[in-house]
């Protein structure tokens, strides 16, 4: 920062004063709020979109077997025309609602820093505290009512949409070998190997993401256990 014409870097400034200090974390802590706030919403909005979708598409796929007298040519054609895309649209919901998860992992790393702070400052009435101020992993999950050694992706809501998403691409295996004059034991056998493929891969994919994410911020107060 430059002060009379020349530079001072942070360490020549001494001692933060406390009361700007405190003002600072405040807003902070509030800002860091707003966007946990923000990412769940986003989430929400975006899993909703997708279901919405996947109703939209069977709904029109039982109108269309109507129409046109059953499962036959024109029903497949629609089918492996509509349902690539949902597929598709599964695909980058379940990536965006794992990046939404990491960047919400962040956001309570930075919270729990913060806090860490604040209870420093309670001094002996730190236990007024009841959430954690341990900047890690443990801690966020911690604050949510988690135990980290039982937290399992299964019971995530991205995990549900790579499931719905996953029986959307086995049936679109499926009815393509139907398509193809392939009998049904064998088209329906692939569909439910490229389902159980499609589930496994993007829950890893969403795995490794979440632990880069909680592996780019250096502790400053870990957990006791961690």
């Amino acid at each position: 920062m430059a002060v009379g014409g020349r530079c001072v870097t942070s360490a020549g400034m001494g001692a933060p004063d406390p009361a700007q200090l405190l003002t600072a974390l405040t807003t902070e802590h509030f800002t860091l709020q707003g966007a946990r706030s923000q990412t769940m919403s986003e989430s929400s909005a975006r899993a909703s979109v997708y279901m919405t979708s996947v109703s939209s598409a069977l709904v029109a796929l039982g109108f269309v077997s109507q129409v046109a007298d059953g499962i036959g040519r024109v029903f497949d054609v629609f089918a492996l025309t509509v349902l690539p895309t949902v597929y598709f649209l599964g695909c980058a919901t379940y990536v965006r609602l794992v990046e939404c998860g990491a960047e919400d992992l962040r956001y309570g790393l930075a919270i729990n820093r913060i806090r860490g702070y604040y209870q420093e400052l309670a001094g002996d009435r730190a236990d007024l505290f009841l959430l954690s101020g341990h900047d890690d992993a443990a801690g966020v999950f911690l604050n949510m009512g988690i135990a980290p050694d039982r937290r399992s992706p299964a019971f995530a809501f991205s995990t549900a949409v790579a499931v719905v998403n996953g029986v959307v691409g086995g049936a679109v295996a499926a009815l393509a070998l139907g398509a193809a004059d392939v009998p049904l034991g064998p088209a329906a056998a692939v569909g439910v190997v490229v389902a159980a493929v499609s589930i496994v891969g993007w829950v890893r994919r969403g795995g490794r993401i979440l632990a880069v994410a909680a592996q780019q911020v250096t502790p400053l107060s870990p957990s006791p256990s961690a």
